[in-house]
């Protein structure tokens, strides 16, 4: 669903230098990025006053204007992952660093400056130039995600390749993961739901890039008798197994039709993304271990918010779990 690339900061100069088709080209690119792209970049943050220096000699065009918004944009839905580590004592150049640590953060692809096109790409990353762009095999496989997402058949994908392709790069360096599936709440928790998120905090145990940092939030329906305290102990085991130091809370909403209650919709919102799940959180089976027919699309986190807030009126208590 989601991706990681890095833009080589002298991507931006040399755009300049070949005239105005090769920054709008350019700003193009980072518009299809915001769509379902991360860019990487060093912990210290040198590429965004490096990108700035830069993109500060250009013309005041409208090119110019679009660009640096794009970047804004990225900044402030926190699409920058601070994730690479750079050579301090500067023996090795940036873009070394970048292939060095490719594989473990990890890394799809890699746009580059035409002097750096025949560098070897590390497994798993596609390395291309802003002329090259368009014939990676990076982007049609990214943009035929954004536009109509992936659906699964029933047994297509099992339960880790298939939490591997939807979610990994969606919340593997999360601050905040919201899980919203009024239905689960309602039925207690039972059958696929228990199953598919033991499956999900067990899997996320050793995806999070910092566990104790995140926090994971579950919005769901409210249970019937003594449901709330069945899911409040399966939650608590799940945790204490494989997510001890995450913070876990339960959100319990209610189900009447009379009232405010939660949407249909179900989702996954994080503080950088959102991701529609058609089907809900029972997506993964217990008999097979794989999935079920799922479809998942890349979401506008925003408007999931917005959804989210509209139904707080509906929320009737809020548990820790221990």
């Amino acid at each position: 669903m989601y991706f990681y690339v890095f833009l080589q900061p002298e991507v931006f100069s040399e755009s300049a230098a070949d005239g105005d088709d090769a920054t709008q080209n350019l700003a193009a690119i980072l518009s299809e990025f915001l769509q379902n792209c991360f860019l990487a970049v060093f912990e210290d943050d040198r590429w965004a006053p490096s990108v700035k220096e830069m993109l500060m000699e250009w013309p005041g065009t409208f090119t110019r204007k679009r660009i640096m918004s794009l970047l804004v944009q990225l900044k402030k839905h926190k699409r920058f992952l601070y994730c690479m580590t750079p050579d301090y004592s500067e023996g090795k150049s940036d873009l070394d660093c970048v292939f060095e640590q490719a594989a473990s953060i990890p890394l799809d692809f890699v746009l580059v400056i035409d002097a750096e096109k025949d560098r070897s790409a590390p497994t798993g990353t596609e390395i291309a130039t802003r002329r090259t762009y368009q014939n990676t095999v990076f982007e049609p496989k990214r943009s035929a995600i954004a536009v109509n997402g992936k659906t699964c058949v029933l047994g297509e994908m099992d339960n880790s390749a298939f939490l591997n392709f939807h979610l990994a790069r969606a919340l593997k360096y999360a601050s905040e993961i919201h899980i919203c599936d009024r239905i689960c709440g309602s039925k207690n928790f039972s059958d696929n739901f228990r199953y598919t998120i033991k499956q999900l905090i067990h899997w996320l145990g050793r995806l999070l890039n910092d566990p104790a940092a995140c926090k994971i939030v579950f919005h769901l329906g409210q249970p019937k008798g003594y449901g709330t305290n069945h899911i409040l102990g399966e939650l608590g085991s799940f945790k204490q197994r494989s997510l001890p130091r995450t913070e876990i809370t339960l959100h319990i909403y209610s189900d009447s039709m009379s009232t405010q209650s939660l949407p249909h919709q179900r989702f996954i919102m994080t503080d950088q993304i959102a991701l529609n799940i058609d089907r809900g959180l029972d997506f993964l089976d217990s008999n097979t271990h794989k999935c079920r027919d799922t479809y998942i699309s890349c979401q506008n986190r925003e408007e999931a918010q917005r959804l989210l807030d509209g139904y707080a009126s509906g929320r009737l208590s809020i548990f820790p779990v221990n």
